[in-house]
Protein backbone atom coordinates (compact mmCIF):
# COMPACT_ATOMS: atom_id res chain seq x y z
CA UNK A 1 0.00 0.00 0.00
CA UNK A 2 1.59 3.35 -1.10
CA UNK A 3 0.62 6.77 0.62
CA UNK A 4 0.51 9.79 -1.12
CA UNK A 5 0.16 13.18 0.53
CA UNK A 6 -0.81 16.70 -0.55
CA UNK A 7 -0.09 19.50 -0.39
CA UNK A 8 3.52 20.59 0.27
CA UNK A 9 4.32 24.03 1.05
CA UNK A 10 7.65 24.68 2.69
CA UNK A 11 10.79 22.19 2.00
CA UNK A 12 10.95 21.50 5.54
CA UNK A 13 7.29 20.11 5.20
CA UNK A 14 8.25 17.62 2.86
CA UNK A 15 11.14 16.00 4.33
CA UNK A 16 9.12 15.89 7.82
CA UNK A 17 6.37 14.17 5.50
CA UNK A 18 8.73 11.91 4.06
CA UNK A 19 10.34 11.04 6.94
CA UNK A 20 6.37 10.12 8.77
CA UNK A 21 6.18 7.50 5.69
CA UNK A 22 4.54 9.10 2.56
CA UNK A 23 5.83 7.48 -0.81
CA UNK A 24 4.05 10.13 -2.79
CA UNK A 25 4.65 13.58 -2.15
CA UNK A 26 2.32 16.29 -3.98
CA UNK A 27 2.63 19.55 -4.78
CA UNK A 28 -0.06 22.46 -6.40
CA UNK A 29 2.08 24.70 -8.66
CA UNK A 30 1.40 27.51 -10.46
CA UNK A 31 -3.20 27.82 -10.49
CA UNK A 32 -3.36 31.65 -9.63
CA UNK A 33 -3.96 31.01 -6.09
CA UNK A 34 -7.04 28.54 -6.40
CA UNK A 35 -5.75 26.86 -3.18
CA UNK A 36 -4.19 28.18 -0.52
CA UNK A 37 -1.32 25.63 -1.01
CA UNK A 38 -0.85 26.76 -4.34
CA UNK A 39 2.84 27.54 -4.78
CA UNK A 40 4.86 29.45 -8.05
CA UNK A 41 6.86 26.72 -9.99
CA UNK A 42 10.09 27.60 -8.77
CA UNK A 43 8.79 27.23 -5.18
CA UNK A 44 7.17 23.95 -6.20
CA UNK A 45 10.76 22.95 -7.69
CA UNK A 46 12.52 23.62 -4.23
CA UNK A 47 9.86 21.56 -2.69
CA UNK A 48 10.20 18.40 -4.79
CA UNK A 49 13.87 18.68 -5.19
CA UNK A 50 14.46 18.18 -1.47
CA UNK A 51 12.64 14.88 -1.09
CA UNK A 52 12.71 13.30 -5.22
CA UNK A 53 15.96 10.95 -3.66
CA UNK A 54 13.65 9.52 -1.47
CA UNK A 55 9.77 9.57 -2.52
CA UNK A 56 8.01 9.76 -5.91
CA UNK A 57 7.38 13.54 -6.58
CA UNK A 58 3.87 15.36 -8.48
CA UNK A 59 2.93 18.07 -9.67
CA UNK A 60 -0.81 19.25 -10.10
CA UNK A 61 -2.81 21.77 -11.88
CA UNK A 62 -5.76 22.97 -11.77
CA UNK A 63 -5.71 24.46 -15.38
CA UNK A 64 -6.09 23.99 -18.65
CA UNK A 65 -3.85 25.85 -20.88
CA UNK A 66 -1.48 23.89 -22.54
CA UNK A 67 1.24 26.08 -22.83
CA UNK A 68 0.78 27.00 -19.45
CA UNK A 69 1.10 23.24 -17.78
CA UNK A 70 4.04 22.12 -19.57
CA UNK A 71 5.95 25.37 -18.67
CA UNK A 72 4.99 24.35 -15.17
CA UNK A 73 5.86 20.61 -15.79
CA UNK A 74 9.75 21.56 -16.95
CA UNK A 75 10.04 23.91 -14.38
CA UNK A 76 9.18 21.92 -11.24
CA UNK A 77 10.28 17.96 -13.51
CA UNK A 78 7.89 16.03 -10.87
CA UNK A 79 7.61 12.32 -11.87
CA UNK A 80 4.14 12.51 -12.30
CA UNK A 81 1.59 15.43 -13.34
CA UNK A 82 -1.79 15.49 -11.67
CA UNK A 83 -4.52 16.83 -13.86
CA UNK A 84 -7.40 17.66 -11.95
CA UNK A 85 -9.32 20.38 -14.23
CA UNK A 86 -13.10 19.25 -15.35
CA UNK A 87 -13.16 20.46 -18.61
CA UNK A 88 -10.32 18.48 -20.34
CA UNK A 89 -11.60 17.00 -23.76
CA UNK A 90 -9.20 14.04 -25.21
CA UNK A 91 -7.32 16.25 -27.35
CA UNK A 92 -5.79 18.27 -24.92
CA UNK A 93 -4.87 15.78 -22.81
CA UNK A 94 -2.85 14.14 -25.73
CA UNK A 95 -1.33 17.38 -26.58
CA UNK A 96 -0.48 17.57 -22.84
CA UNK A 97 1.32 14.04 -22.71
CA UNK A 98 2.91 14.85 -25.86
CA UNK A 99 4.93 17.99 -24.16
CA UNK A 100 5.71 16.45 -20.89
CA UNK A 101 8.15 13.47 -22.36
CA UNK A 102 8.79 11.10 -19.53
CA UNK A 103 6.80 12.48 -16.78
CA UNK A 104 3.49 10.01 -16.14
CA UNK A 105 0.11 11.16 -16.22
CA UNK A 106 -2.35 11.07 -13.21
CA UNK A 107 -6.27 12.20 -13.93
CA UNK A 108 -8.18 12.95 -11.68
CA UNK A 109 -12.42 10.86 -11.86
CA UNK A 110 -14.87 12.72 -10.12
CA UNK A 111 -16.42 10.05 -8.47
CA UNK A 112 -20.23 11.67 -8.53
CA UNK A 113 -22.52 8.60 -9.08
CA UNK A 114 -22.21 5.59 -11.21
CA UNK A 115 -21.41 7.50 -14.31
CA UNK A 116 -17.69 7.87 -12.72
CA UNK A 117 -17.51 3.97 -14.50
CA UNK A 118 -17.35 5.09 -17.58
CA UNK A 119 -15.47 8.30 -17.27
CA UNK A 120 -12.32 6.41 -15.41
CA UNK A 121 -13.05 3.80 -18.45
CA UNK A 122 -12.29 6.48 -20.85
CA UNK A 123 -9.41 8.18 -18.81
CA UNK A 124 -7.73 4.92 -18.51
CA UNK A 125 -7.00 4.88 -21.68
CA UNK A 126 -4.96 8.22 -21.70
CA UNK A 127 -3.33 8.04 -18.13
CA UNK A 128 -0.81 6.30 -16.13
CA UNK A 129 -2.75 6.10 -12.98
CA UNK A 130 -6.24 7.48 -12.17
CA UNK A 131 -6.76 9.52 -8.58
CA UNK A 132 -10.48 8.84 -7.60
CA UNK A 133 -11.67 11.91 -5.80
CA UNK A 134 -14.51 14.05 -4.52
CA UNK A 135 -16.30 17.29 -5.51
CA UNK A 136 -19.19 19.70 -6.76
CA UNK A 137 -20.63 19.21 -10.37
CA UNK A 138 -20.79 22.59 -10.52
CA UNK A 139 -17.11 22.90 -9.62
CA UNK A 140 -14.14 23.25 -12.44
CA UNK A 141 -11.75 21.32 -10.74
CA UNK A 142 -11.92 17.67 -8.91
CA UNK A 143 -10.75 17.71 -5.29
CA UNK A 144 -9.25 19.25 -2.06
CA UNK A 145 -12.83 19.23 -0.08
CA UNK A 146 -12.06 17.22 2.75
CA UNK A 147 -15.29 15.16 1.99
CA UNK A 148 -15.00 11.52 1.26
CA UNK A 149 -17.75 10.04 -1.16
CA UNK A 150 -19.10 6.44 -2.03
CA UNK A 151 -16.29 4.20 -1.81
CA UNK A 152 -18.46 1.20 -3.37
CA UNK A 153 -18.28 3.10 -6.52
CA UNK A 154 -14.39 3.65 -6.56
CA UNK A 155 -14.29 0.03 -5.46
CA UNK A 156 -15.75 -1.39 -8.98
CA UNK A 157 -13.50 1.28 -11.13
CA UNK A 158 -10.21 -0.09 -8.94
CA UNK A 159 -11.36 -3.52 -9.62
CA UNK A 160 -12.18 -2.65 -13.46
CA UNK A 161 -9.08 -0.22 -14.09
CA UNK A 162 -5.81 -1.69 -15.95
CA UNK A 163 -3.92 1.13 -14.21
CA UNK A 164 -3.31 2.15 -11.06
CA UNK A 165 -5.58 3.36 -8.61
CA UNK A 166 -5.42 6.15 -5.78
CA UNK A 167 -8.15 6.84 -3.63
CA UNK A 168 -8.37 10.04 -2.27
CA UNK A 169 -11.35 11.92 -0.66
CA UNK A 170 -11.79 13.13 2.43
CA UNK A 171 -9.36 10.55 4.01
CA UNK A 172 -7.65 10.67 7.16
CA UNK A 173 -6.26 8.79 9.77
CA UNK A 174 -9.76 7.55 11.64
CA UNK A 175 -11.15 6.52 8.33
CA UNK A 176 -8.47 5.04 5.92
CA UNK A 177 -8.59 1.57 7.20
CA UNK A 178 -12.18 1.77 6.55
CA UNK A 179 -11.98 2.72 3.04
CA UNK A 180 -8.72 0.57 2.11
CA UNK A 181 -10.81 -2.43 3.38
CA UNK A 182 -13.38 -1.28 0.92
CA UNK A 183 -11.71 -0.27 -2.35
CA UNK A 184 -8.57 -2.03 -1.92
CA UNK A 185 -6.36 0.79 -3.89
CA UNK A 186 -3.17 0.69 -5.37
CA UNK A 187 -2.37 3.71 -3.04
CA UNK A 188 -4.34 6.37 -0.84
CA UNK A 189 -4.10 10.07 -0.87
CA UNK A 190 -4.51 12.65 2.15
CA UNK A 191 -4.78 16.70 1.19
CA UNK A 192 -6.77 18.25 3.99
CA UNK A 193 -6.55 15.41 6.94
CA UNK A 194 -3.07 15.34 7.33
CA UNK A 195 -2.64 19.07 8.32
CA UNK A 196 -1.91 20.45 11.70
CA UNK A 197 -5.38 21.53 13.20
CA UNK A 198 -6.41 24.83 11.94
CA UNK A 199 -3.40 25.31 9.65
CA UNK A 200 -4.35 24.20 6.49
CA UNK A 201 -1.39 23.47 4.00
CA UNK A 202 1.08 23.20 7.13
CA UNK A 203 1.51 18.97 8.07
CA UNK A 204 1.25 17.17 10.76
CA UNK A 205 4.10 14.60 10.99
CA UNK A 206 2.01 12.91 13.71
CA UNK A 207 -1.08 12.15 11.41
CA UNK A 208 0.81 11.25 8.67
CA UNK A 209 2.53 8.89 10.42
CA UNK A 210 -0.80 7.79 12.09
CA UNK A 211 -2.51 7.93 8.56
CA UNK A 212 0.72 5.76 6.87
CA UNK A 213 0.44 2.94 9.41
CA UNK A 214 -3.21 2.12 9.40
CA UNK A 215 -3.20 2.39 5.91
CA UNK A 216 -0.80 -0.35 5.72
CA UNK A 217 -1.80 -2.05 8.28
CA UNK A 218 -5.29 -2.19 6.76
CA UNK A 219 -3.97 -3.57 3.45
CA UNK A 220 -1.58 -6.49 5.36
CA UNK A 221 -4.94 -7.47 6.46
CA UNK A 222 -6.58 -7.73 3.76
Amino acid sequence: MRVQIYAMTSVQDAIDTVDAGADLIGVVAENDGQVIEDRTAEQARAILAAVEDRATTIALSLGTDVERIAHMVAVTRPRILHLAARELSRDVVERIKARIGDVKLMMAVLVDGPGALEVAREYARLADYLILDSGSSSSPVTGATGQPHDWNISARIVAASPVPVVLAGGLSPENVAEAVRIVQPWAVDSFTRTDRPGQRGVKDPERVRAFAHNARAAAAAA
